[in-house]
């Protein structure tokens, strides 16, 4: 279990630099008239844009490492800390002032998901599924997906980019699943055993679905919304997803589910505070005083809503 939270611990660090590095090429990048596949050619040739995609293949290593020692009920809460790495690195790259209410959403995140790990104690439970137990799990999420996009359809801005982040995360947490089955394909039949295997098929197919609901949750509203919903949704249903597929186990006892429910309560307010009052997006103007070395420490705005 120690490998797993350590790899888990990784794959959220690594995906905040690589989140941090991509926006920075992103805004770094010469503005011109240009057409998007001059600009995309532009931007993957920074070095920045490059080490910020080599830290996202070491995202999904590192994660595929933590499915495969430890269960979903663990690996994916631990995720969300990825929120607290890339608020430490707007201090260290942009030297950001970080508000004392920031800092409380971030240690309110980790006692959150401290004190689930410890009440809840989540435990391995089968390795492998059989085909009706993936069907019928798969067929359950996907019924939720379709249920959440339809509600999606109207409403508010922000009610719509909630219900799209709630909806990618539902995908998100059956791709974390389809990760955890192909590493134990591949740990077990090799290359050759994977590559005709199903799962990393099913992987590529919902990382990509998920990757269009995100842009869409984007689109739909505000980024604090999705964000939020989002980072809030993913855990819970991996940790049902984990449960209904791998048997996975959790302390059941009254004292153990009410400490849990609490925990994650607690997780999910941190989520929302920091979605919040997180630092205001980057920007070419901010990045221009560090170009010529100078110190730059912008302010905090109180409708900022993304650490990114």
């Amino acid at each position: 279990m120690t490998a797993a939270i350590v790899f888990a611990v990784l794959s959220a660090l690594s995906n905040a630099c690589s989140a941090v590095l991509q926006r920075l090429a992103v805004v770094n990048r010469t503005s011109g008239a240009r057409s998007a596949w001059r600009a995309a050619i532009d931007l993957v040739r920074q070095p920045v844009w490059l080490l910020g995609a080599l830290f996202l293949i070491g995202t999904f290593g590192f994660q595929a490492l933590a499915l495969y020692f430890g269960p979903l009920a663990v690996v994916q809460p631990i995720l969300v800390l990825e929120l607290i790495f890339t608020l430490g690195l707007r201090v260290f790259l942009l030297h950001d002032d970080i508000a004392s209410r920031t800092w409380a959403a971030a240690v309110t995140i980790c006692l959150g998901l401290a004190a689930f790990l410890v009440v809840a104690s989540p435990a391995q439970g089968m390795r492998d599924a059989d085909a009706g137990q993936w069907i019928a799990a798969v067929s359950i999420w996907a019924l939720a997906v379709l249920a959440l996009l339809l509600f999606a359809r109207h409403g508010s801005p922000a009610r719509r980019a909630a219900l799209f982040g709630a909806a990618t995360a539902v995908v998100w947490s059956v791709d974390a699943a389809f990760v955890k089955q192909a590493v134990d394909v591949l740990a077990h039949s090799g290359p050759l055993g994977l590559l005709t295997g199903w799962p990393l098929y099913a992987v590529i197919a919902t990382g990509v679905l998920g990757t269009v609901l995100l842009q869409a949750a984007y689109a739909a509203g505000p980024l604090a919304a999705s964000q939020a919903t989002l980072l809030i949704v993913d855990p819970l249903a991996s940790i049902a997803l984990g449960i209904v597929l791998f048997q996975e186990h959790l302390n059941t006892g009254p004292g153990y589910v009410a400490g849990a429910v609490a925990s994650l309560a607690a997780l999910g307010t941190g989520v929302v505070m920091l979605s919040i009052w997180a630092p205001p997006v980057m920007t070419a103007e901010e990045l221009a005083p560090l170009r010529h070395g100078q110190v730059h420490r912008p302010k905090e705005l109180t409708d900022a809503n993304s650490v990114v």
